[in-house]
C-alpha cells in the first residue's frame, strides 16, 4: 500500500476553521494523519510549501450522467478539484426506469448533453445504472440523486395529471428501492415536465420517504423569478409536512425586475432554519443561467411529452398564443439578445451554436420568438441555451451565506471531445471562480468560508460521512492549489479551458492531477449511502 506524505502546505480543512501550516500523510485511500509528520515515514514526498491543501471539492449540483460516457475521467471536474459530482438533479436521472417507457425517458434524458452506453437504457434501477457508470472506471466520485421527473415517467408517464393511488404508491416504491440501494436523495425539477406538474401533496408523499431514509430532496423550485418568494415557501413547508431535509438548488433571482428577491429568499431560508426546518441551498457564481430552450414554453404545451410539444407548436390554431407565451418568458430572462445557443443536435443549425435568438432571428427575418420556435421544431426540442438574466446584488449577497454550498449546475467535459458545444463555462470554472474572483479579488468572503462551502458543507448537507475534510480517517481526496494565482480561465467567448492554480488533486489517494495535467488515472467510486 502507497504512501505519501504532503510536506509544509497551508492546510485548511474544509470545517471553517483558520488555515494552518502543517503536513498531511496518505495511506493508501485514506488520510492517516494531518499535521507533524515524521520524515522518512513515507515512501514519497511533495513539497506543497505555499500551497493550500484542502478536501476535494463537493459538487453539490451537477448533470454528469451522461457525460460520464464521454468523459470518465471527469477531465474539466477533476482540472478544478472537484474529487465528488452529485448528479441526476432538476429532477433529470437515469433512474428510476420502466421497461415499457424507455422510450420517454431516453426522450427525457435527451436535454442533457452527452452519451448513453452503447445498448441504450439498459438498466431500471440505481444499481443497474451505478454498473454501467462502473464499466468506465470514473475518475472522480459520484452520489446519485433519484430522480423525480424520471420517477413520475415510470409511473405515470407524460401526462399533466394528478397520479392515481395505484400510481403514487408505484413512485413512492420505485423511490424506496433506489434510497435501498444507495442513492443519496431525490432531486426534482418543477419548471420541466412531465417533474412541473406534480403538485404539492404528490411530492410531500414522496418527501415522506426520503425523511425514512434520512436523504435529502434538492429542488430546482417552481419559479426563479415572479414567483419566487413562494417557490422558496412550497420547497420549506415541503420539508415542514414531511420531515425531509430540503436543499434549493442554484439559488437565483432571474431578470432585471426581480434583481434582489434572491437576497430575500435567502432571508426567507434562513428564517425557516431558525423555526427548525432543515433547508439549505446552493449556487454557482455567475452571472448567467442554462437550460433548454424549451424552458420558454409554458408547461401545458409540454403535456404529453416531446411528440405533443413538437404538435403543439406546428399547430397553426396556437401560434399565435404559443409566440406570445415564448416571447413574454424570453423577456423576463433578459431578451432574445440576451440568450445564447449553446448546443444543437443537427448538422445543418451547427452554425448557430454560440449566436443568440436575436442573431437567428434577423437572418431569418422572423421575430424572436418565431425563431425560437422554429430551431425547437427543426431539432426536436433539443436546443440548450445559455441565458444572461442574473444581477449581482444577488449573486454576490448569496455568496456570502455560509448555508450556501457552491454547486456548478455543470458537466464534466473535455476541450477537444465537446468543442462544438458553446456551453457555459461553470463546467470547467465553477470552484477555481469562487477562489479567484470572488475571495481573492472581490474579498467578499474568506478562503477558509469558501471551502468550507465547496467541501465540509456539501458533506454535511448530504451526510456523507468520510469526506470533506482533511482528517485522519477520511478518504484521501484531496485539491491543492495556489491562493495566489488560481483562478478560472474559461469564460461565455471560449468556454472549453482548464483553470489555472491547481497542480495536484488526489481521487481517493491516487493523482487524478500532477503539475496541472491530468494523469489518465481513473479511481473514482460510485458512492452510496449506508
Amino acid at each position: 500500500m502507497g504512501s505519501i506524505v504532503l510536506r509544509g502546505g497551508t492546510i485548511i480543512d474544509g470545517s471553517g476553521s483558520p488555515g494552518y501550516r502543517g503536513d498531511v500523510l496518505l495511506v493508501g485511500d485514506q488520510i492517516r494523519a494531518v499535521g507533524e509528520v515524521e520524515r522518512g515515514i513515507a515512501g514519497r514526498e511533495i513539497d506543497v510549501g505555499g500551497l493550500v491543501v484542502a478536501p476535494g471539492f463537493i459538487d453539490l449540483h451537477t448533470h454528469t450522467d451522461r457525460k460520464i460516457f464521454d468523459n470518465p475521467l471527469g477531465d474539466s471536474k477533476v482540472m478544478q478539484g472537484v474529487t465528488t459530482d452529485v448528479t441526476s438533479n432538476c429532477g433529470i436521472g437515469p433512474f428510476p426506469a420502466c421497461t415499457a417507457r424507455f422510450a420517454e425517458l431516453e426522450s427525457y434524458l435527451g436535454t442533457l448533453s452527452g452519451s448513453l452506453p452503447d445498448s441504450g437504457i439498459c438498466w431500471t434501477d440505481f444499481n443497474g445504472f451505478a454498473s454501467e457508470v462502473e464499466k468506465v472506471n470514473p475518475g472522480i466520485n459520484l452520489a446519485m440523486l433519484a430522480a423525480q421527473g424520471s420517477l413520475r415517467i415510470a409511473a405515470v408517464g407524460w401526462d399533466d395529471r394528478p397520479p392515481t393511488q395505484a400510481e403514487l404508491v408505484e413512485m413512492q416504491q420505485l423511490l424506496d428501492a433506489s434510497l435501498c440501494q444507495g442513492a443519496w436523495g431525490m432531486s426534482s425539477g418543477l419548471v420541466y415536465p412531465p417533474g412541473s406538474f406534480a403538485k404539492a401533496d404528490e411530492l410531500t408523499a414522496l418527501a415522506k420517504v426520503l425523511a425514512r431514509h434520512q436523504t435529502l430532496y434538492a429542488s430546482h423550485i417552481r419559479g426563479e423569478s415572479g414567483t419566487l418568494m413562494e417557490s422558496v415557501e412550497e420547497a420549506i413547508e415541503l420539508g415542514r409536512q414531511s420531515g425531509a431535509r430540503v436543499q434549493i438548488s442554484h439559488l437565483k433571482a432571474i431578470g432585471k425586475p426581480y434583481w434582489g428577491q434572491g437576497l430575500a429568499a435567502l432571508g426567507r431560508i434562513e428564517a425557516a432554519r431558525a423555526s427548525g426546518v432543515d433547508v439549505w441551498a446552493d449556487q454557482y457564481p455567475y452571472e448567467a443561467t442554462a437550460t433548454s430552450l424549451a424552458a420558454l414554453v409554458p408547461g401545458w404545451a409540454q403535456d404529453g411529452g416531446i411528440a405533443a410539444l413538437l404538435a403543439r407548436l406546428a399547430d397553426p390554431a396556437l401560434r399565435e398564443t404559443l409566440l406570445t407565451a415564448i416571447a413574454k418568458e424570453m423577456t423576463i430572462r433578459g431578451g432574445p439578445d440576451r440568450v445564447k445557443i449553446s448546443v444543437l443536435k443537427t448538422a445543418e443549425n451547427q452554425l448557430w451554436v454560440g449566436k443568440t435568438i436575436q442573431d437567428v432571428a434577423a437572418a431569418r427575418n422572423v421575430a424572436a420568438e418565431e425563431a425560437v420556435r422554429q430551431l425547437l421544431i427543426e431539432e426536436s426540442a433539443k436546443v440548450n441555451a445559455v441565458y444572461f438574466s442574473l444581477g449581482e446584488v444577488d449573486l454576490n449577497g448569496i455568496m456570502q451565506s455560509s448555508i450556501v454550498a457552491v454547486g456548478s449546475d455543470g458537466q464534466a467535459m473535455n476541450p477537444e471531445r465537446d468543442r462544438a458545444e458553446n456551453v457555459h463555462p461553470r463546467s470547467y470554472g465553477t470552484f477555481p471562480r469562487v477562489l479567484g474572483r470572488f475571495v481573492r479579488e472581490k474579498r467578499l468572503l474568506s478562503l477558509e468560508l469558501a471551502v468550507y462551502k465547496m467541501s465540509g458543507l456539501p458533506a454535511a448537507i448530504l451526510r456523507l460521512a468520510d469526506r470533506g475534510l482533511v482528517k485522519a480517517g477520511f478518504k484521501a481526496d484531496l485539491a491543492i492549489f495556489d491562493p495566489a494565482s488560481v483562478s478560472d480561465r474559461a469564460d461565455f467567448a471560449n468556454p472549453h479551458q482548464y483553470p489555472e492554480g491547481i497542480p495536484y488533486v488526489f481521487v481517493n489517494g491516487t493523482l487524478a492531477v500532477k503539475d496541472s495535467q491530468l494523469t489518465g488515472e481513473g479511481k473514482g467510486e460510485v458512492l452510496r449511502k449506508k
